[in-house]
């Protein structure tokens, strides 16, 4: 996500959160799903490299050390 590159993952744990609409998802032990993905992104380069910079805002957004940071703060300020 950080390097603004089409994601391609599995759904599980908090990945389909984290990625959200950014990148591309399939079930875990899904093969067919996984084959028709990896189509997917290289016959629409175009969408798959918008995903990815998606990904990137949504990284910078959420996950930056800055972003971390500014929660950081408020936990230690409601103590």
């Amino acid at each position: 996500m950080a390097m603004a590159k089409p994601v391609l993952s599995t759904r599980v744990g908090d990945i389909p959160t984290i990625l959200g609409d950014t990148g591309y998802l399939v079930e875990p032990s899904s093969p067919q799903q996984l084959a028709e993905a990896i189509q997917q992104v290289f016959q629409n380069l175009d969408a798959a490299n918008h995903k990815g910079l998606q990904a990137r805002e949504l990284c910078v957004k959420y996950h930056s050390v800055d972003a971390m940071a500014a929660v950081l703060a408020d936990v230690i300020a409601d103590l």
